[in-house]
């Protein structure tokens, strides 16, 4: 190994190491994020939405923020003021039916409207979280 070769050796080293920490990253703040406030339940009980508080280890201004209508215009390094998600799920047996990216509520959340008639979606806010099942009846 020539002496050249070290700094551009450790400078990929990092890259490698930053570039799976941010892989990790991206897991463990689903995978160990806390609930936030109670779940909603359907007026038809089929379904609940719950919100959860991401698990963020990296500050928050490494995360990136984008907009639910348009998901590929992301900005970085921005300020968070209260980032969570949601998951849906089947209230009958627990099986999840959707969730969501990271979003800050402050901008983007707001009441959850759930499907009725022939429209399944469920949303909170702009943020689509998922269907409900096609044997709930709500009307």
């Amino acid at each position: 190994m020539t002496p050249n070769t070290r700094p551009v050796l450790a400078v990929l080293g990092l890259m490698v190491f930053y570039a799976g920490l941010w892989v990790a990253s991206e897991w463990w703040e689903r995978a160990f994020a806390t609930a936030y406030r109670g779940a909603d339940i359907s007026p038809d009980g089929c379904v609940r939405v719950q919100a959860f508080r991401p698990y963020w280890v990296l500050p928050a201004s490494f995360h990136p923020k984008s907009p639910p209508d348009d998901p590929d215009d992301r900005s970085w390094f921005v300020r968070w003021e209260s980032p969570a998600f949601f998951r849906l799920y089947d209230q009958r047996d627990g099986r999840l039916l959707g969730e969501t990216d990271v979003y800050d509520l402050v901008n983007w959340g707001g009441p959850v409207n759930w499907g009725y008639g022939k429209y399944r979606e469920v949303s909170v806010g702009m943020i689509q979280i998922g269907t409900e099942p096609d044997d709930c009846k709500y009307e």
